[in-house]
């Protein structure tokens, strides 16, 4: 949880960023992303409906289903049926 707040707060904090990651969550429950982003690791979570931006200078993503993916800070991650995909 305290990870969670670490990383919201730090999204919020680099609003202003041009190029950041999102994750648009289309399913009905809250989905969890894991973020490695400069050797430290946080979990992303991205309530039911919502779009959340994290990652503005590249990172590694941890979806939902496990599945793992390098970003470069400029992908849309769509999570349907508990599975993301890259935009």
């Amino acid at each position: 949880m305290k990870s969670s707040i670490l990383a919201i707060g730090l999204v919020l904090a680099g609003g202003g960023a041009t190029f950041a990651a999102s994750a648009v969550n289309q399913d009905a429950e809250t989905r969890t992303l894991t973020v490695t982003e400069g050797g430290r690791q946080s979990q992303v979570a991205v309530p039911a409906g919502q779009t959340v931006q994290f990652c503005p200078s590249g990172c590694f993503v941890t979806m939902p289903d496990g599945d793992r993916q390098a970003l470069t800070g400029s992908e849309t991650i769509e999570i349907t049926g508990g599975k993301g995909r890259i935009r």
